[in-house]
């Protein structure tokens, strides 16, 4: 017979996904940087667990458990925080506190760049097919530092090539001054790829597989952003790309990188 303590057991939350600490800590970073204009406002905890369970769980806004504030509320905080680029801010200071705590410079040198090709659900917004991996949606292009922390992310229609998407990371760059190096795979020989590293401040190495080499090979610096893009896979909101402008995209991508980077803060391996 089914009974509310077998209703509580299955209740949506998030155990086993994002902790509350890590929901807490992102919570007082954000109401520090964005204060409530009221007393009656939502609470901006209520609200950050309620954007990590989207992110995490995957499906639309208005699926939110009832236990959550309502879809609107959550989604209007989240339009704003994007507005304002607080989730980037917080993922580059996140990313500084993680190098300090693996006993490395807050300030990067080298950046690794790379992209994936995820498929988008029917929206309204930009979209192309990428020929290369025939997929109809869009292309996310990160940059990572050498531990692989997040340093900059952006969403392009899929079928921009990858040479031409390193614009797409002008503002991420200017974020990071210090940054000397681009590792770079093949895709990004173009002369076009080395002028965007030149003006940038930065050298131009790209890493390729070695003559004759089949199937899966370990490339040197490669597999660091490969591992960052795989952590995504963990997160069902990610696995396609649900929202209808590019910013909104790069923002949910930032939000989770956000928490994520903040639960390995708090609770390293």
């Amino acid at each position: 017979m089914w009974t509310e303590r077998h209703r509580a057991g299955h209740a949506a939350r998030l155990k086993h996904m994002v902790s509350s600490c890590a929901v807490r800590e992102v919570a007082d970073w954000l109401e520090r940087a964005d204060p409530p204009s009221s007393d009656g406002a939502t609470p901006t905890l209520a609200v950050v667990r309620a954007i990590a369970w989207h992110l995490r769980v995957g499906g639309g806004w208005r699926a939110l458990p009832p236990d959550m504030p309502p879809w609107r509320t959550v989604y209007g905080w989240f339009r704003r925080w994007q507005a304002l680029g607080l989730f980037g801010r917080m993922m580059c200071d996140l990313a500084r506190l993680r190098r300090r705590a693996a006993g490395r410079r807050a300030e990067p040198r080298l950046a690794i760049i790379d992209t994936q090709t995820v498929k988008c659900i029917p929206v309204r917004g930009p979209r192309g097919f990428d020929a290369a991996k025939p997929t109809l949606g869009r292309k996310r292009v990160a940059m990572v530092d050498a531990d692989g922390n997040w340093l900059a992310i952006a969403v392009v229609p899929a079928s921009v090539q990858e040479r031409d998407t390193l614009p797409a990371l002008d503002d991420g760059k200017v974020a990071w001054p210090s940054l000397r190096v681009a590792i770079l795979d093949g895709a990004f020989t173009a002369e076009r790829c080395r002028e965007w590293s030149n003006l940038h401040g930065m050298r131009h190495e790209v890493v390729v597989r070695p003559p004759g080499q089949r199937g899966f090979a370990v490339l040197p610096r490669r597999w660091v952003v490969e591992h960052s893009f795989g952590w995504l896979a963990h997160w069902g909101g990610l696995l396609r790309d649900r929202a209808g402008r590019l910013d909104v995209a790069a923002a949910r991508l930032a939000c989770a990188a956000v928490l994520a980077a903040t639960e390995a803060l708090i609770n390293p391996l």
